[in-house]
């Protein structure tokens, strides 16, 4: 038995690990939208390239919240198209569901 049998497998190299797209980061952009820090087309962008990346497996979502946080993003992603913007009241029921997991 070597050393590294001893031990386990080695610990994963940093380019291996997939990000984690989590609940409060979702939040935080939602909250920036709301605080005018941020436009409808920033936000849709932002939300289309999470769930894609998450699609392709270049990004796992928040282990326990892959439903709440697809969903949220779901609904975001097309908000700049007029026929599709959430307006403030979505946009806080949508920071409730991503608060109640």
């Amino acid at each position: 038995m070597t050393e590294q049998d001893e031990v386990g497998p080695p610990a994963p190299r940093s380019e291996d690990l997939i990000p984690v797209l989590t609940r409060a980061a979702v939040i935080e952009r939602i909250e920036a939208r709301l605080a005018g820090r941020l436009d409808d087309v920033a936000l849709a962008a932002w939300a289309f390239d999470r769930f894609y990346a998450a699609e392709l497996g270049e990004e796992d979502y928040e282990p326990g919240a892959e439903a709440v946080i697809a969903e949220a993003l779901d609904a975001l992603m097309f908000g700049d198209d007029p026929g599709f913007r959430l307006g403030e009241e979505e946009l806080r029921d949508l920071i409730a569901q991503l608060q109640s997991v």
